[in-house]
């Protein structure tokens, strides 16, 4: 099953990913470990469902404006459906998503595309923790949702977990961007 993926990320400040990890790093336990955190708009599909291609979506101000936003274009041969395999709670994302990039306006195009749009290189002493969060039970072809990148500290704490602490919301004080009763989701972890 094929995976076609559009991603958008903003070509300035992102302010919801700014005020975000402010937000997570001084209110939230396990905060401290957040060293920054980037985020993408995600809009996909498997196997051409719905007629849809990325030229189209493109080509609608909804999904992509080229003043704003720098973008990348993924298949990934073995992706499976989330809409069918999302059970309310996360799950593993393939660690071979996004798949290999097809078309982006940025350069060059391959491997670290997806670094290039979710803030560049990991730095130095941190991993990388990648939570794809979309609404449950959306009953069109096309799944849209948000790829947050979390940058932690590589300290010796489970980095699962603790993006899992951080991301989804359970208490007051623990997670931010994901609403499980609303949400699927999926994490990997992504070491330099």
């Amino acid at each position: 099953m094929t995976q076609t993926t559009l991603l958008t990320s903003h070509k300035g400040v992102d302010l919801h990913a700014a005020t975000a990890v402010r937000v997570m790093q001084h209110r939230l336990a396990g905060g401290d470990a957040l060293r920054a955190l980037h985020r993408c708009e995600l809009h996909t599909w498997w196997n051409g469902a719905g007629g849809q291609a990325v030229a189209d979506l493109l080509g609608i101000g909804r999904y992509y404006n080229p003043n704003k936003h720098h973008y990348g274009h993924f298949e990934l041969d073995r992706g499976a459906d989330w809409r069918r395999d999302a059970a309310p709670g996360g799950g593993a994302l393939d660690v071979a998503w996004p798949g290999r990039a097809i078309a982006s306006d940025l350069e060059p195009l391959g491997e670290n595309l997806l670094t290039a749009l979710l803030g560049g290189p990991v730095p130095s002493g941190c991993v990388a923790a990648d939570v794809a969060s979309f609404p449950l039970g959306e009953p069109g072809a096309l799944l849209s949702g948000v790829v947050w990148r979390l940058w932690l500290a590589d300290d010796g704490r489970d980095p699962a977990r603790l993006a899992d602490r951080l991301a989804v919301t359970r208490s007051g004080a623990q997670g931010l961007l994901v609403n499980p009763h609303l949400h699927g989701w999926r994490v990997a972890i992504r070491r330099p």
